[in-house]
């Protein structure tokens, strides 16, 4: 009579950490949504979260664990990629307008994302892609030269007079 249980209620116990587990699991790809499309500063900040919340909560299984956590890396890796090509070309056009300062600093950030998303796994694709272009970047602009240059001189010797029209 008394310590014993009956089915119902063991059923009923059952049931709500079921339920619990469903609800925790759907959290989990809620965030996973939320972080496809993230800054990655966001996209960050997401997956420790995610690290954490799925360290924490034992009744979540290993399997499905292993899988958001591998996803999360993915979309933050997505994530660093897509805002150091942004950077990157957003670089490109500073230096072909010759804005050296702006260049500097967007060559900068988009180093700093592109490192990032190497530590993260990105593929050699898109380092080889990006590294293409930093170096372009660095061989574009500041050339130009306002006054004569030792390979371009300046024209001191008079006009020749246009003798077509006399």
């Amino acid at each position: 009579m008394f310590g014993h249980t009956s089915n119902d209620s063991l059923a009923q116990k059952q049931e709500a950490e079921r339920i619990a587990v469903e609800r925790a699991m759907q959290s989990c790809r809620d965030e996973l949504k939320r972080m496809h499309e993230a800054t990655p500063d966001d996209a960050e900040r997401i997956n420790k979260m995610l690290k954490d919340r799925c360290g924490q909560d034992k009744r979540l299984p290993y399997d499905f664990k292993h899988k958001v956590l591998e996803r999360a890396r993915l979309y933050e890796c997505n994530a660093n990629m897509r805002a150091a090509d942004k950077a990157l070309h957003a670089a490109l056009r500073m230096a072909a307008d010759e804005q050296m300062v702006m260049r500097a600093q967007k060559l900068g950030e988009g180093r700093r994302y592109f490192s990032k998303a190497c530590t993260l796994g990105a593929d050699p694709d898109f380092r080889a892609a990006a590294q293409r272009l930093m170096e372009n970047i660095m061989m574009t602009g500041g050339v130009q030269h306002k006054g004569p240059t030792r390979a371009k001189p300046a024209d001191f010797a008079p006009r020749a007079p246009n003798r077509a029209k006399a």
